[in-house]
């Protein structure tokens, strides 16, 4: 059966998904909020498993033109729901509704809720809230007078991978994390620091990358409890195994991944994180100003970090000299890079690097600019 499918994520993350996309052979159309591409069940699976950007893998069930609420339980009684859905296993309905006659959400929640048992003539069991997340979860969303319904195949958000049970303070998503990796040219030949590590998920993301590790490899998606999963997904994962294996001997070298934080607590979390990841990443305790010790004669560094920034961890005034102290450690390696998350782009520019923004997307309701640069071409030359 082919599947419609929209992979969602960050915005501003939309072309970098869709180059993930392609890179596994699907066709990758860029939508706002994510990528349309179609497939089978072994393509699905892919989707779930290997890719790193996204937040949500959604199949499309059906989309009709509807404005009355008989009309919306008739149509969704008549969809084929046994090839998507097993019968008895939770579910739950999130209804959003935006220029639609049908407004009311909890109507047609239980107008769809009640259609599709009766379709499928079962009674799933009712679940209190703290087991919600084992229920498979269907997307409805009214536009315009138009419905549209959705498996939401992956249940808790992609980006969380299973690695981080300690995500300490301040943290950036997996996904948002290995967008900025990406966004630096980094690749595995080169050392890699993140100076401000927190709990290391910069330098966690990287080591999968450098592994070849898919990002979805050691979770579970909510289709394995529907009718679409016919046994790729087990195929797939399978497959993402042996190519780790496979590539052991090409691994990144521990020592070019380096995370430094002056707080113990956070490079405690960050080494507990990548133990779980099965990456091998060198932590250590220390400030800003001792890592150019650290590299020792490293050339070509990826210098990528998140760093603080104001409103989030302190007074944006008083980060200047922080921001400075990154700038120098960057000029201090020979033919380094600096790339960073940034919030407030006057501190990033305090670096004193030349920078500019790889893209924008928004970090817990907040905008933040993803800002690539590099030591000018006379600096390079006296480096």
């Amino acid at each position: 059966m082919k599947l419609k499918i929209f992979v969602a994520c960050s915005p501003g993350l939309e072309p970098m998904l869709a180059t993930e996309i392609a890179g596994l052979g699907a066709p990758a159309n860029v939508v706002p909020g994510g990528v349309e591409t179609e497939g089978d069940a072994t393509t699905l699976a892919r989707l779930l498993v290997e890719t790193g950007l996204s937040s949500h893998v959604l199949v499309r069930i059906a989309s009709f033109p509807v404005k009355q609420l008989a009309d919306l339980e008739g149509h969704v009684g008549r969809l084929p729901w046994s090839g998507f859905l097993k019968r008895n296993v939770p579910r739950r309905v999130r209804v959003t509704a935006q220029r639609s006659r049908l407004y009311h959400t909890g109507a047609i929640e239980e107008r769809v809720v009640r259609a599709i048992t009766t379709r499928l003539g079962d009674a799933p069991p009712i679940l209190a809230d703290d087991e919600q997340q084992i229920a498979v979860p269907l997307a409805v969303r009214m536009v315009d007078d138009r419905c549209t319904i959705s498996l939401d195949a992956s249940g808790p958000p992609l980006h969380r991978r299973g690695y981080r049970l300690d995500p300490y303070k301040a943290p950036i998503r997996e996904d948002l994390a290995r967008a900025l990796v990406k966004a630096s040219g980094w690749d595995p030949s080169r050392p890699l620091l993140d100076p401000l590590c927190g709990s290391g998920t910069l330098l966690i993301e990287a080591g999968l990358i450098a592994m070849n590790k898919a990002p979805g490899l050691d979770r579970s998606f909510a289709v394995e409890r529907t009718a679409l999963d016919d046994g790729s997904l087990a195929k797939v994962r399978e497959a993402a195994k042996a190519r780790v294996t496979a590539s052991t001997s090409n691994l990144v070298a521990p020592s070019n991944l380096v995370g430094r934080d002056r707080d113990p607590r956070a490079i405690d979390a960050a080494l507990k994180n990548a133990e779980r990841a099965g990456v091998s990443v060198r932590f250590e305790v220390g400030p800003l100003s001792t890592a150019r010790e650290a590299m020792g004669d490293a050339r070509g560094t990826a210098v990528v970090t998140n760093p603080p920034w104001g409103g989030r961890l302190g007074d944006a005034t008083k980060l200047r000299p922080l921001y400075a102290a990154l700038g120098s450690l960057v000029r201090a390696l020979p033919e380094s890079t600096l790339t960073l998350a940034a919030h407030d782009r006057k501190l990033a520019y305090a670096t004193g690097i030349p920078l500019e923004s790889a893209l924008l997307t928004d970090l817990g309701g907040t905008k933040v600019a993803m800002m690539v640069g590099a030591k000018s071409k006379a600096e390079k030359t006296s480096a």
